[in-house]
């Protein structure tokens, strides 16, 4: 079905971002110890744990596997696609295609090469962004799309909107001896305008060391039994994406907002779909004091100041229905 890996296109972008802070390099989880990588990198492991070597020319995946290596995931992908079409057949031939609400969505991103990056343990958009297709039966049988910022903790209380069920309880600020909250809203209004004013940002976290460089040089890890030492949090804009990597409290779950290890910011006001839109990291670069500090304080803020502005504004916040069904 696909051509030969010599006509496998390569990634536009095999470095690394400009100025790209060395706690946000990843070291590809798992891949390094794959059999038919061992021999690649038997002799170059210092390539996943030392800052020195990392993303140079000498550690990057050589071409003809990264050609192999996304042709294989291209063939994956197809495949999979494949058996989502015989799922939804066989549920049209049993007659339940009429009345069942389906929702394809994956957990994270994956890399094939874009940035020198493999797997999913960063914060860029190839790492994070997924798939979320929802299908309501009379409702998007024609088709549609939104441009609207949406996030996977959106799909459970869209899910209980669609159904007529009650809607689940937003969390409230200091969410830890909650039970059950959750901190996503219902997408079904955007079902009905899909140009309707809507979240003002999207947010993800990863941490570190966990597959990241172990070796910095401007930071040090610590023996700990925790492997989320530094945390990653990462902000999505209709234009920005921007993360902080903040010395993180593993036993209260708190970043330190006065202990940075790193900043990102990339402009995506002229976005592509190859994910060749963040090469150049803006956070150190003259001119971008204003937008640095007016997101900082967005993501200080957090999901709640981010709402779209029907759950913003209701007074009981915390049963907020968008009235859908």
């Amino acid at each position: 079905m696909y051509p030969p890996e010599s006509e496998i296109s390569l990634p536009l972008n095999q470095h690394p971002p400009t100025q790209l802070p060395y706690v946000a390099y990843s070291s590809w989880g798992a891949i390094p110890s794959w059999d038919d990588m061992k021999d690649i990198f038997k002799n170059k492991m210092d390539c996943f744990h030392n800052y020195s070597v990392a993303y140079t020319d000498d550690c990057r995946m050589p071409e003809s596997k990264t050609r192999q290596l996304r042709r294989a995931y291209y063939a994956a992908m197809t495949y999979t696609d494949a058996q989502v079409g015989k799922v939804l057949g066989q549920l049209s031939s049993e007659g339940f295609g009429d009345d069942t609400i389906v929702v394809l969505w994956g957990d994270h991103g994956w890399q094939l090469g874009e940035h020198g990056e493999w797997a999913k343990f960063t914060n860029f958009e190839d790492g994070v962004r997924v798939p979320f297709l929802l299908h309501v039966p009379g409702v998007t049988d024609a088709g549609m799309k939104t441009d609207a910022l949406v996030e996977l903790i959106d799909i459970y209380p869209t899910l209980t909107d669609l159904a007529g069920l009650p809607q689940p309880e937003l969390c409230p600020s200091f969410s830890h001896n909650i039970s059950e909250c959750v901190e996503g809203v219902s997408v079904a209004p955007l079902l009905k305008d899909p140009t309707k004013q809507w979240k003002q940002a999207a947010f993800s976290q990863y941490p570190r060391p966990n597959s990241g460089i172990y070796y910095l040089p401007d930071h040090k890890y610590v023996k700990s039994k925790h492997s989320e030492q530094v945390m990653g949090y990462t902000m999505r804009t209709d234009k920005w994406r921007y993360t902080e990597w903040l010395h993180f409290n593993a036993d209260t779950a708190m970043g330190n907002w006065s202990d940075v290890w790193g900043k990102e910011l990339y402009d995506h006001t002229n976005a592509t779909v190859d994910f060749n839109d963040e090469n150049m990291n803006r956070a150190y670069d003259r001119g971008f004091e204003g937008v640095l500090a007016q997101l900082h304080d967005q993501l200080m803020e957090g999901w709640r100041a981010a709402l779209p502005p029907a759950y913003a504004q209701t007074d009981d916040v915390e049963h907020a229905t968008s009235e859908f069904v």
